[in-house]
């Protein structure tokens, strides 16, 4: 029996319809619902036509019940009694033939309702033959078109269970497979539409039940059994989907990774006579095929006649575009990609035009044109947002912005983790771009903002190669913020994982110096000495000796403070001034706390002179007390001018004034001990100054001839408790200090008061003398010569006081007109010393 013109119109009944079986590339959705009526028009020829067709095919998949030819459609009226089983089939029948051809939806629905008890009273009489077949299968269709779905498809089992074979249980399989299609059950529908296959006596309907077959299994993912079937039907030159099927087992076989079988497929679909959608596929699909078996001058042909081939969809243009891209891009070729893509733009999918945006954007990245590429990453995440492409199209973006370090890169990360953390979670790109920002930060100099940036990368999760950075500029960072133990757990990171990184010997520096704040000077002082030992430049060479030379300073150990500051010293290249100053001071003062005085002075000296404004006092003081230590008086001058100049409000030990001061009188420098005397006296609490001072302040004073004050520091000492020669010693200072002053009775009286208290040597001498010099001035020559005369007396033997007295008798004597006593004294100084001048007396 033929199956044209026997299927009822399904028109009248509401049943949902989705779009036709896709003809499209393997692995895209299946196509759409299947319409009884396409039985009553036969098959149309696959291709354009196949996909028109499709858009009107419904739930059943093209076959409809076999059933006698249709009556004239009548309303059905009283049902008369009947007396056997033919006339309730009958009845059956003509409620079912008025159901599918009347085209009120609801009349349509009561009539088959009407024949559904019908067919079941018949059925129940237990018919045999064709008959009881056919009225199965119509009784499951008339649940079908009602929507009594369940107890249709257990209908269309019996049938299958209970004949098992012939052509109503072909349509009896075929029915139920549909259903479980257009369900996407096709793992269930695959063996129904095999039984259909096996069974169909119509090879319409054996060609199409082999074709769902096969489309069912390719859906189920069964891609061997389905390729198989594709095959199958590519064999049976009578087979109206043969084009479609060699395409499918290509596109299979393609995706199994079998391109010379795919690529045999596509190829004998290029001949002329295919249908103009298959041959475009072909084409296209061949093009891929050949460039993945890296017959790239086949491929590149076949693309391109894609690409150019008038009136084809667009679709397949851009597909074409996005392998031909693929191809040059695998090749390194970056240039050439760019140049595919301005070919044209191609309105295809979205998803192959954000592709095709992808590759061009990473193509003008890698030739360094980020402008350009930022355009295209933004176009292939606006077709793909919230994807995972529109994700890379982001990251690449964002990537190239900072290739060109662009506006607000900090803001752009923020926005990209906010859209894009809790999508990806996991992704290493979502750390590379907090990396990003981080960088970004950090070579803008805001290390606070930078450290906050680099704590927000999860470094486990980006690539090896960028986890030493994170390492090393978190700690860099971190350290600069003053988050000293967690700046050293990143660099102790860095250096343990990475230990022949360029940046060690930075890392070590920061870390030591992390160390350093954190007050572990053993493990610094390690870092410092592991520097020493590699080649680096003098500028961190220079820190590290500084370091260890401050560390040797903070434990005491001034041996090695001194061995780090002189190895500094030592460095090639340009020190500045400020490091050798620092250098020297701190030697001299490691010196000085060895107590070794003389080899302190010379780098204190030269700290203070490098570097004035910083050690003119520190290193002036440690000069001082130096010189001290060595009671050298001459560095000690020296030493307290300069501080006293560099330093007026210095104070200085009277003690180390004191001895200064009476050290430089004694070696005749009476400025000097004037000054320095003066600076340890106290005049307005004269008994806090020892008398020695007031002594020899006062006679450095007469030295000077600065008379006036020395008769000040005189009155202060005759004020004080002392014995009586050192008593009339102060007198004779004060006749002196009164015949500098003119003041020659008050001189007199002086002397006198001195020599009442019966001193001896040469203060008796020098009181004698002075009462001469008064006697001189009074020109009361007798009583001057008799004084100069009894002080050489009692110094027979001093060769500074006694031919003094002699010269000055003489003068006398000769101006009191005894020019022979004076004669007889001149002989005598000749004689006693002859090598004596009166130039010595000034």
């Amino acid at each position: 029996m033929s199956l044209r013109g026997t299927n009822p119109q399904p028109s009248a009944v509401r049943i949902p319809r989705i779009g036709s079986p896709s003809l499209m590339s393997a692995g895209r959705r299946p196509g759409g619902r299947l319409n009884p009526a396409s039985a009553s028009r036969g098959f149309p020829r696959p291709g354009v036509a196949l996909m028109k067709a499709n858009a009107a095919l419904a739930v059943t998949l093209g076959l409809a019940a076999l059933s006698p030819a249709p009556l004239p459609a009548q309303a059905p009226g009283i049902i008369e009694p009947f007396d056997n089983g033919a006339d309730l089939y009958h009845r059956a029948t003509r409620f079912y033939r008025y159901g599918n051809e009347i085209n009120d939806v609801h009349e349509k629905r009561r009539a088959l309702q009407m024949s559904v008890p019908l067919f079941r009273d018949f059925l129940n009489t237990r018919p045999q033959g064709n008959l009881a077949q056919k009225a199965a299968y119509q009784l499951g269709m008339a649940l079908l078109l009602t929507g009594e779905l369940q107890q249709a498809e257990q209908t269309f089992h019996g049938i299958i269970q209970r004949y098992r074979t012939g052509n109503w249980v072909a349509l009896g399989a075929y029915r139920l497979a549909a259903q479980m299609y257009n369900r996407k059950e096709w793992a269930k529908g695959a063996p129904l539409f095999g039984v259909a296959a096996r069974q169909a006596t119509e090879a319409d309907l054996r060609h199409k039940a082999v074709f769902y077959e096969a489309r069912s299994l390719k859906y189920a993912g069964q891609n061997g059994a389905a390729i198989v079937r594709f095959e199958k039907i590519v064999e049976a030159r009578t087979n109206p989907f043969r084009e479609y099927a060699r395409l499918t087992a290509g596109e299979l076989h393609a995706a199994a990774g079998r391109h010379e079988k795919a690529l045999e497929h596509f190829e004998l679909l290029l001949a002329p006579n295919t249908a103009p959608q298959e041959r475009a596929q072909a084409l296209f699909a061949a093009g891929v095929s050949a460039s993945k078996l890296g017959q790239h001058a086949k491929a590149e042909s076949f693309l391109n006649q894609t690409i150019d081939a008038a009136g084809l969809d667009h679709k397949f243009k851009a597909r074409a575009q996005l392998a031909l891209m693929e191809m040059r891009f695998e090749e390194g070729n970056f240039s050439e990609t760019v140049k595919v893509f301005r070919r044209g733009e191609f309105m295809g999918e979205s998803d192959i035009q954000s592709k095709i945006y992808m590759i061009a954007g990473k193509s003008l990245a890698s030739l360094d044109r980020h402008n350009e590429a930022i355009r295209q990453f933004f176009n292939a995440e606006r077709l793909a947002p919230l994807t995972e492409l529109g994700f890379e199209a982001s990251y690449r973006r964002l990537g190239s912005f900072y290739q060109i370090n662009g506006p607000n890169i900090p803001g752009q990360v923020d926005t990209f983790v906010e859209v894009y953390a809790d999508r990806f979670p996991a992704s290493p790109w979502l750390q590379k771009t907090r990396l990003m920002k981080a960088e970004i930060l950090f070579h803008q100099g805001g290390v606070g903002r930078a450290a906050a940036a680099y704590n927000k990368v999860n470094v486990s999760a980006l690539p090896e190669e960028l986890r030493a950075e994170v390492y090393f500029k978190r700690g860099w960072c971190l350290a600069d913020t003053g988050e000293f133990g967690r700046a050293a757990q990143n660099l102790s990171s860095f250096i343990r994982h990475y230990p022949d990184h360029p940046n060690i010997d930075q890392a070590l520096a920061k870390r030591g110096y992390a160390y350093l704040q954190l007050g572990d000077r053993g493990s610094a002082l390690k870092d410092f000495q592991r520097l020493l030992t590699l080649d680096i430049e003098p500028t961190l060479t220079a820190f590290a000796h500084q370091r260890c030379g401050r560390i040797y300073h903070d434990e005491r150990k001034y041996k090695e403070m001194i061995a780090s500051y002189e190895s500094l010293l030592a460095l090639q290249g340009n020190l500045g001034s400020q490091s050798r100053a620092d250098a020297n001071y701190w030697i001299g003062w490691g010196w000085y706390k060895l107590e070794e005085w003389a080899k302190a002075i010379p780098p204190l000296e030269t700290a203070r002179n490098l570097l004035p404004q910083r050690f003119r006092e520190p290193a002036g003081v440690h000069l001082v007390l130096a010189a001290y230590s060595l009671l050298d008086s001459d560095k000690l001058k020296e030493a307290v001018e300069r501080l006293l100049a560099d330093a007026p409000r210095q104070r200085l030990p009277a003690r180390m004034l004191i001895w200064l001061g009476l050290e430089r009188f004694s070696k005749g420098d009476y400025e000097a001990a004037d000054r320095f005397l003066g600076f340890a006296s106290t005049p307005d609490e004269p008994g806090l100054t020892d008398v020695i001072v007031w002594r020899h302040l006062a006679k450095a004073r007469i030295e000077r001839r600065h008379f006036g004050r020395a008769l000040e520091s005189l009155a202060i000492l005759l004020e004080q408790d002392q014995e009586n020669f050192w008593k009339a010693d102060a007198h004779l200072d004060r006749s002196h200090a009164l015949i500098g002053t003119s003041k020659w009775d008050e001189a007199w009286e002086a002397a006198h008061e001195g020599l009442e208290l019966d001193p001896q040597g040469t203060v008796q001498a020098g009181l004698y003398m002075a009462l001469a010099d008064v006697a001189m001035y009074r020109k009361d020559y007798e009583s001057a010569a008799a004084s100069y005369l009894k002080t050489s007396e009692m110094f027979i033997d001093d060769k500074e006081i006694k031919p003094l007295a002699l010269f000055r008798a003489a003068d006398a004597l000769e101006k009191n007109g005894q020019t022979e006593q004076a004669a007889a004294i001149r002989k005598q100084l000749r004689n006693e010393f002859p090598s004596w001048t009166a130039a010595k007396t000034n």
